[in-house]
């Protein structure tokens, strides 16, 4: 039986509460993806010369 006074908002569940702090970490990725490729970016619009230079010596991976 339901509490007369009992607030009309359920309290989180566990599932609900793991969904909810996976997807703040996820954001938290997202966020830190999106500064680490604006930096590559202005580092790439800086010095264009020495990305290609980096890209077609030093790096002879691929």
């Amino acid at each position: 039986m339901a509490e007369p006074n009992a607030p009309d908002e359920q309290q989180e569940t566990l599932a609900e509460h793991v969904a909810h702090d996976v997807f703040s970490s996820e954001k938290r990725e997202d966020i830190w993806a999106l500064i680490i490729a604006g930096a590559i970016f202005l580092v790439s619009v800086a010095f264009p010369a020495q990305i290609h230079a980096f890209f077609s010596s030093v790096l002879v991976l691929f």
